[in-house]
């Protein structure tokens, strides 16, 4: 099978570290994880502005992407929105969405879970996903640590800031479950779990796990309702200004 890995923004150091998670707990040797980076997007995704500049491009590219690689399943690997819903809606094949998924995890893994956060700014963003995701009862809290993706400090100085923001969440805010709401963070949950002594979720690994499971066992979204193929064909939705897009230009010339 193939899993697309992808990364919603443009970054090639952002795409290694989600790499080196996602391919962690993969031992399937049918499981290819081909990694994907936006041609159009932003470096930076941390914030709404950031989320609307990346979909554009993003969602496109994705498509045309996962049809000229014959992909299995699609891995959203950005902590946000970036249009995951469009893809389900115009895919046929698996969308899985890092926060969604580490999300609902999260609620079978304890009573209550919290989502830690690039930046304190980013805190209203992850919460409207929270109600999106319908999971409002069951987050404890979404809490942001300050550290400038612009400027990443050393992987020393990042562990001892997501830990300290861990032991303030578990001792403040009643979680018993961690989502680390970022792709920056995930490399760090297995260490982070073993030194504080709490489940701490790597989003980008549980969510290529599910995707492989879904994959296996045939499982797909619902097509009936929400997300129902788009009513006009998908290349009615592309304007002039597109031309130079990968998938416009495809379905022009099909």
């Amino acid at each position: 099978m193939k899993i697309l890995v992808a990364n919603p923004n443009r970054s090639q150091e952002l795409l290694n570290q989600l790499m080196e998670s996602a391919r962690s707990r993969v031992t399937n040797p049918a499981t290819q994880l081909i990694p994907f980076l936006n041609p159009l997007g932003s470096t930076h995704l941390d914030c709404y502005f950031a989320d609307y500049q990346a979909t554009w491009s993003f969602t496109r590219e994705v498509i045309a992407t996962v049809e000229e690689q014959d992909i299995d399943a699609v891995v959203v690997a950005g902590f946000g929105n970036f249009g995951v819903y469009a893809l389900k809606e115009a895919l046929n094949i698996p969308v899985l969405s890092i926060a969604e998924c580490s999300q609902t995890l999260a609620c079978m893994l304890g009573h209550k879970y919290s989502v830690l956060t690039v930046l304190q700014q980013n805190v209203p963003y992850q919460e409207d996903l929270v109600a999106l995701f319908r999971l409002t009862d069951k987050c404890a809290s979404v809490r942001g640590v300050d550290i400038n993706i612009g400027d990443w400090s050393t992987d020393e100085g990042v562990f001892h800031n997501l830990k300290c923001a861990i032991t303030n969440i578990v001792d403040n805010d009643g979680a018993d479950v961690i989502v680390l709401g970022g792709a920056r963070f995930a490399t760090y949950a297995k260490r982070l779990e073993k030194e504080l002594g709490i489940t701490i979720i790597d989003p980008v690994l549980v969510t290529v796990k599910q995707a492989e499971m879904m994959v296996e066992t045939g499982l797909i979204h619902s097509k009936k309702r929400k997300f129902h193929h788009p009513p006009q064909p998908l290349e009615t939705y592309c304007f002039m200004g597109e031309r130079h897009n990968r998938f416009c230009d495809k379905k022009e010339k099909s």
